[in-house]
């Protein structure tokens, strides 16, 4: 029976779900069912897991706020922990709002207390969203819909005395604001309401301050730093165009994130040094092109540039241990990279499209 045969292991502390093939077959036609029925409900602002939608839409969403609107204050948020508490129960009263047919909702409820199977236990699981079926970021996203996203749309908005807008990628997600206050309120009110829906906000991910068209000269008079926000794998901070006429909302690869991704090149370098260097070369090719897809955004091109440099000397350190030490030289590791054509660090993602 669907749901009955999921096998489970943990991954960085969160567990994730390794599906039979039927499983598999069922949660993708659940799938489009509840597309079907909620792609109509869900707000704009939503960009998550969603048809034709992706982080870059949600990044060109915000930078055209950010510029465009009246926004001088900003509220970043991360909820702690989300798929594993989700509240089941909750979830499925949702469900129950939009549809119907209760043989759908058992084969959802099935799925979600299917359990973990580790290390030759089998545990229930009574809260949370499993992750890693096709159904699980959908269900997340309805979750979400009616916790957070109606409520900014039909309370939160009506009541601010400015402009404001919230725009969501899965649990990630920012707000901007005119006033203060409404900022300030909003920050309030956000962590009471997740609570009551059994949902925690990450203090450290979490932050009220000012941003926008005037936050640097304000900041400068203060003898502060303008404040920056991490955002969908960018650091975000107030610049200005080329000209330095207009205000300009810029982005750039977090740092940890730069760091991180370097270190799992080395890694797979450390373990895969053996292989024939045309091998090499075409999955570190591969990994360039992928790494550009999505960080080669507007005015990031001195972080995309920074990894290819960073990957370049890593490649020559490692191709130099293959030999005996020293025999391999940066004039050697030149006529190599004629050869094989490593990709050039590029913008890829136009930020205003």
């Amino acid at each position: 029976m669907p749901g009955e045969l999921v096998c489970w292991r943990n991954i960085a502390n969160s567990a994730l779900g390794i599906l039979v093939l039927e499983d598999k077959l069922v949660q993708k036609g659940l799938v489009k069912i509840l597309q079907a029925i909620y792609e109509q409900d869900f707000i704009n602002d939503s960009y998550g897991f969603r048809p034709q939608r992706g982080c870059h839409d949600a990044l060109r969403a915000l930078g055209q706020t950010v510029e465009n609107e009246s926004v001088h204050y900003m509220v970043e948020a991360d909820i702690k922990g989300f798929f594993d508490n989700v509240n089941q129960e909750q979830l499925m009263a949702f469900l129950a709002h939009r549809i119907g047919d209760k043989r759908v909702l058992r084969y959802i409820k099935r799925f979600l207390i299917a359990g973990i199977h580790e290390d030759g236990l089998h545990r229930a699981s009574e809260t949370g969203v499993p992750q890693g079926g096709s159904i699980s970021p959908l269900l997340a996203n309805i979750y979400l819909h009616y916790t957070l996203d109606l409520w900014f749309e039909k309370r939160v908005k009506p009541q601010s005395r400015g402009y404001c807008r919230l725009i969501r990628y899965a649990d990630d997600f920012v707000a901007c604001f005119e006033n203060k206050a409404d900022a300030s309120k909003f920050r309030q009110e956000m962590e009471q309401r997740l609570n009551q829906f059994h949902l925690e906000i990450a203090p450290e991910k979490t932050k009220e301050f000012e941003f926008g068209m005037f936050a640097r000269s304000k900041a400068k008079a203060r003898g502060e730093r303008p404040a920056t926000f991490d955002f969908l794998g960018f650091t975000h901070y107030c610049s200005t165009s080329q000209n330095g006429k207009r205000f300009r909302m810029k982005r750039k690869t977090i740092s940890k994130r730069l760091t991180a991704k370097l270190l799992c090149y080395k890694a797979w370098l450390k373990a895969n040094r053996i292989l024939p260097t045309a091998e090499i070369m075409h999955k570190t090719a591969a990994k360039l092109r992928g790494h550009y897809s999505y960080y080669g955004v507007t005015d990031n091109s001195k972080g995309i540039s920074s990894y290819y440099w960073l990957v370049m000397r890593l490649l020559f350190k490692w191709l130099n241990r293959r030999g005996k030490r020293g025999c391999y030289t940066w004039e050697k590791f030149g006529k190599l990279l004629d050869k094989f054509q490593l990709p050039k660090p590029r913008v890829t993602v136009n930020m205003f499209v």
